[in-house]
């Protein structure tokens, strides 16, 4: 559900104009999917997180690898809650990915 953007972070190298490419995309698919807004709200500000603190920026390849990580950790909680479909395993995915935002970069 979500994975596609995911991927498509790692096949451009997950560079900042791949993460800025994946923030507009999950803003695009909001109005189309008006039931996931919530999580690619999240997805876009994730990825929209990377590109502020990269951009312009030395990033080396452990860090990118880190980003990148916690990227995807973020979009497997809310991709298999929202595979599940329960609305109890949906927030819990929301609130869990939101407090995640809240963790300081390593890096």
């Amino acid at each position: 559900m979500f994975n596609d953007l995911a991927k498509g972070v790692y096949e451009q190298g997950a560079s900042v104009r791949a993460y800025d490419a994946c923030a507009r995309a999950a803003r695009a698919r909001m109005s189309s999917e008006p039931e996931n807004a919530a999580a690619l709200l999240l997805i876009s500000y994730a990825a929209q997180l990377f590109v502020e603190a990269y951009d312009d920026q030395p990033l080396t390849a452990a860090a990118a690898d880190e980003e990148y990580d916690q990227f995807s950790r973020m979009i497997e909680t809310l991709d298999s809650a929202y595979r599940d479909g329960s609305s109890e395993k949906k927030l819990d995915a929301l609130n869990k990915v939101s407090l995640m935002l809240l963790t300081p970069r390593k890096s």
